[in-house]
């Protein structure tokens, strides 16, 4: 088991360790995970740049497209998506939001036994921030 596990290691392979345990990250469409995860050349012309802002910084993150998560799953039996936690699926009048619209993309490019973790939104669960000692309301903005 443990030279099974290492030769699989070796080659990115976390698929059918056992049916209890799944391995996964919080992360698909990492640009640095060509040549171990994701092929070489199948992504040329097809990697997006987007603009993050955090705090008074910003940054340029390269990321490949939703398809490529059908090679993710050759690698990994779940995937955790945190996106979810900044944004509800549904907006205040029941409307699509436009992370909807991305998992469905997603759901285009899953395999029957593909698993996805999908973040609950903070508007339901992080209703208060911890602010110093206190705790104040989150402020909400959709």
């Amino acid at each position: 088991m443990a030279e099974s596990f290492k030769t699989n290691s070796q080659t990115f392979n976390f698929r059918n360790l056992h049916p209890k345990i799944l391995i996964g990250t919080a992360s698909d469409r990492y640009i640095g995970w060509i040549g171990q995860i994701y092929s070489q050349h199948r992504y040329e012309g097809r990697i997006t740049k987007r603009t993050k802002l955090i705090g008074a910084h910003t940054f340029t993150e390269e990321v490949l497209p939703v398809d490529s998560v059908e090679e993710y799953f050759d690698h990994f039996q779940i995937l955790e998506i945190d996106f979810t936690f900044y944004r509800p699926l549904l907006d205040q009048d029941g409307q699509p939001t436009q992370n909807y619209q991305v998992l469905k993309t997603y759901s285009r490019h899953l395999q029957e036994d593909d698993r996805i973790l999908l973040k609950v939104p903070q508007l339901i669960t992080a209703q208060k921030i911890r602010k110093g000692d206190q705790h104040g309301a989150l402020l909400q903005a959709i």
